[in-house]
């Protein structure tokens, strides 16, 4: 009997509930909002026990993977809070993939059943065909659920009786810039750790929240962070579509939902700024976002924050294998410049060597982690365990120091660090200093091969349009802010940055087109 009382607490169904909607959850209020359509609470969870019936009805049993292949839509969630009740893991995958990607995340997972955007339907094709296992599939409509999938969410709902339970809800496939992606497994009562840490630390976190989904809902940061926690309190999640983003389309959705909270990538406080200029955006429904998943310049913070005062503005550093390692609100930034702050209520973090032994304070080192919301290791993939989990720590692969206060700063990925003429110098302190400069509208820096130094720092730039700025300008910028050995010897100039499908610079890229002469960056004086 307790055994059963706690795995019903501990699995995400319980946001809908199991006999019946939570106290916090209003039936008639909107749980999800989408371009086009609504689902009320009660609508989401009638709808999530009949596409929870109809999958076990096709012979499905607990702990059976359901793969889910769609742009930025709510049916992700109804398919989400089906696998939570009828016992399956749900297994979301990324719409950018082209088929031989996808049929390695089918064939990984075992996956028993695919449903996919119609829009995608050469790729899934193209997937299915070399796929090892065939698994049935059900296509929606672009704009809507399409008759099939209709179908199984209006029919019969599964009864009480029948609800299953698996440890693993969620595997996220990370995007794979280093060999085949790998299934990331998290399980209930991770999620629900997560959802709680979140709900006690965001300000405004309540019934009347309408949280904006900016990112692609396949990933952590979709499915895993913001959304959750706003179904625990009750709230609205709303989902900006994919594709075709501009500051202003952004600027746009937040009005007419009155969206109260959401990530705000730095990469997005740019384009809002610029938008801005041009005319005015006020955010005035706003209140509040927890940013990250990149580097965070100083300064552009600064502007966004000055600009949109009313808007609380807070960093959260993590990863989807651990979650949430360190926060930092804003009335703590100007003290802490370029920090990401103490640790996240419930979670632990420490900077280690090698050996894994604690480095002094102030000493580069690589930053591990450990949460009850942290991961519970790779799906199907032992060799990939150790350099996840290690001691019953999450291994970011991030380089950082922690100062006297417990503030941590990070200094990059470990595979970023340049190693030039012996000397080790890390990518995000030179971002740090190219932030600053105002004639750049955005800038990464990656290492490239030289025959002198072995490796060398290049900054790749994007200028503001109608800027005049060239090499010579950009050398005497960054001559007083950085020693000698860290300036860039290199510069690349681009229209934009490649961005991998989480928004971050895609650096994997950039390096592999420089050192395949793709691109020449010009030598700095």
């Amino acid at each position: 009997m307790g055994a059963a009382v706690n795995d019903a607490c501990a699995n995400v169904s319980w946001l809908l509930g199991r006999e019946a909607l939570p106290q916090v959850a209003d039936p008639d209020r909107p749980a999800l909002r989408w371009t086009g359509h609504t689902r009320t609470y009660a609508e989401l969870r009638q709808r999530a026990l009949s596409l929870a019936h109809a999958l076990r009805a096709q012979g499905l049993q607990p702990g059976d993977r359901v793969a889910v292949l769609v742009h930025n839509r709510g049916e992700t969630f109804e398919l989400y809070f089906a696998c939570a009740f009828a016992g399956l893991t749900l297994v979301p995958i990324n719409f950018r993939l082209v088929p031989q990607e996808v049929s390695h995340v089918l064939t990984d997972s075992g996956a028993r059943v695919l449903f996919y955007d119609e829009r995608l339907e050469d790729v899934v094709s193209g997937a299915l065909a070399t796929t090892a296992e065939k698994l049935s599939s059900i296509r929606l409509d672009a704009m809507t659920p399409g008759a099939a999938y209709d179908e199984m969410a209006t029919g019969p709902q599964l009864v009480l009786d029948e609800i299953g339970h698996t440890d693993v809800h969620l595997v996220l496939y990370t995007s794979g810039t280093t060999g085949k992606p790998k299934g990331v497994m998290l399980s209930h009562r991770a999620i629900m750790w997560f959802a709680l840490q979140q709900a006690a630390s965001y300000p405004g976190m309540d019934q009347s929240c309408v949280t904006l989904i900016t990112g692609p809902v396949y990933n952590t940061a979709g499915i895993n962070e913001s959304s959750i926690p706003t179904f625990l309190v009750g709230g609205t999640v709303a989902i900006l579509e994919s594709g075709g983003w501009t500051a202003r389309k952004l600027a746009d959705v937040i009005d007419a939902w009155s969206v109260t909270c959401g990530t705000i990538y730095p990469s997005m406080m740019g384009p809002l700024l610029e938008a801005d200029r041009e005319s005015p955006i006020e955010l005035a429904s706003f209140r509040f976002t927890a940013t990250g998943g990149e580097n965070c310049p100083h300064d552009l913070l600064a502007r966004f924050r000055r600009r949109w005062s009313h808007i609380s503005v807070a960093i959260g550093y993590g990863l989807t294998e651990g979650g949430i390692a360190t926060f930092i609100r804003d009335d703590e930034m100007d003290a802490k410049p370029h920090s990401v702050g103490r640790a996240f209520p419930g979670s632990a973090f420490k900077v280690v060597d090698e050996t894994g032994a604690r480095v002094p304070t102030g000493t580069v080192g690589e930053v591990w982690m450990a949460s009850p919301s942290q991961t519970m290791g790779v799906w199907g993939d032992l060799d990939a365990q150790h350099s996840v989990l290690r001691d019953g720590w999450v291994v970011t692969g991030d380089l950082g120091r922690v100062d006297e206060d417990g503030y941590l700063f990070i200094a990059g990925r470990s595979k970023d660090m340049i190693i030039s003429k012996g000397q080790n110098i890390y990518s995000a302190e030179v971002e740090s200093a190219l932030s600053e400069c105002p004639e750049l509208l955005e800038s990464s820096v990656i290492g490239v091969p030289d025959e002198e130094y072995g490796e060398a720092v290049c900054a790749v730039v994007v200028v503001r349009p109608g800027v005049d700025f060239g090499p010579d300008d950009l050398t005497s910028f960054i001559r007083s802010r950085l020693a000698s050995y860290k300036k860039p010897r290199y510069v690349l100039f681009l229209d934009t940055l490649p961005r991998n499908p989480s928004q971050k610079v895609d650096k994997v890229l950039l390096r592999a087109q420089v050192t395949a002469g793709q691109m020449t960056p010009s030598p700095l004086a």
